[in-house]
């Protein structure tokens, strides 16, 4: 892997993390998310009009994009509800079963076998989302509760969002194939912006108070969700696909280390660990599965 791509897909991963750590600290996520997504429309219209027009797409493709932007819209939505509990945990947890997720996906429906590496690297993903729940509290000693990474609110919740991711993330794999991914992608936001847009715009004071307190934020986001994917993009040019993949689950780490020590959540040890783990059981996944 080049240094050229290799610079690309790590800041594509602290991209990833700042705009995600943004949506946390906002305080209506979801109108926060609703809006960067609008801005991001306007923002990339001209590169996305200028791909449509050169790349035209075929009938089938339209159907990728509106299957992916309807799980876009229930992903922003589900993201809102995630980040109601700590970042360091939901944030590794989410990015880091979706793999998983896609891996079981393509080994039932699309039988794409699975080896013994793959296997591997399911388990340690496994084995780092447990290790996030590892607790230590004066004088109780450590505690693991492990039912409580799946179980607990905040395990849902991040379940729910890795679902979502892989659900998404199989439909692109082939809608991609029949757009442009630049239109492709513009196309699925303005999708998901209109899906709840009904909703949204009956909440005109959440919306006007939301853009006063975070229109700096806002426009970060809608920067961020559309570049990072970008640079990707451009990476996988520079690089073989299997190298890239694992090397953008370095936003697990970076997620973390933000929750840890930008938002001074606790038990930063074990959350630090078990994103390691994550990071290299969906290397495993990518570069041997």
């Amino acid at each position: 892997m080049s240094g050229a791509a290799l610079s690309l897909v790590v800041m594509a991963s602290a991209i990833h993390a700042t705009w995600n750590l943004l949506t946390k600290r906002s305080q209506d996520r979801l109108v926060f998310l609703w809006l960067g997504l609008g801005a991001g429309l306007v923002l990339y219209l001209p590169a996305a009009a200028y791909a449509l027009w050169r790349y035209p797409p075929d009938a089938v493709g339209w159907v990728f994009v509106v299957a992916s932007g309807i799980i876009h819209a229930g992903y922003y939505w589900s993201l809102s509800r995630m980040y109601q509990y700590d970042f360091s945990l939901t944030y590794p947890m989410a990015r880091g079963s979706a793999p998983v997720l896609v891996a079981v996906a393509s080994l039932l429906f699309l039988r794409e076998p699975l080896t013994g590496w793959g296997l591997g690297g399911v388990a340690l993903v496994v084995g780092g989302i447990a290790l996030l729940q590892v607790r230590y509290q004066p004088g109780q000693g450590m505690r693991w509760p492990l039912l409580e990474a799946f179980r607990g609110p905040a395990g849902q919740a991040a379940c729910v969002t890795a679902l979502l991711i892989s659900s998404y993330s199989l439909v692109d794999k082939f809608g991609v194939r029949h757009i442009n991914p630049i239109a492709y992608l513009w196309l699925s936001h303005l999708v998901a912006f209109v899906g709840y847009s009904r909703w949204m715009l009956r909440q005109r004071e959440r919306i006007a108070a939301e853009a006063g307190r975070s229109r700096r934020d806002v426009v970060i986001v809608a920067i961020g969700q559309n570049l990072a994917y970008i640079l990707v993009l451009f990476a996988m040019r520079l690089a073989p696909v299997a190298y890239v993949v694992p090397a953008r689950e370095m936003s697990t780490m970076i997620g973390v280390m933000f929750g840890v020590l930008l938002l001074r959540e606790p038990f930063p040890a074990s959350k630090l660990g078990g994103a390691a783990l994550i990071v290299a059981g969906v290397a495993m996944i990518a570069l041997r599965g």
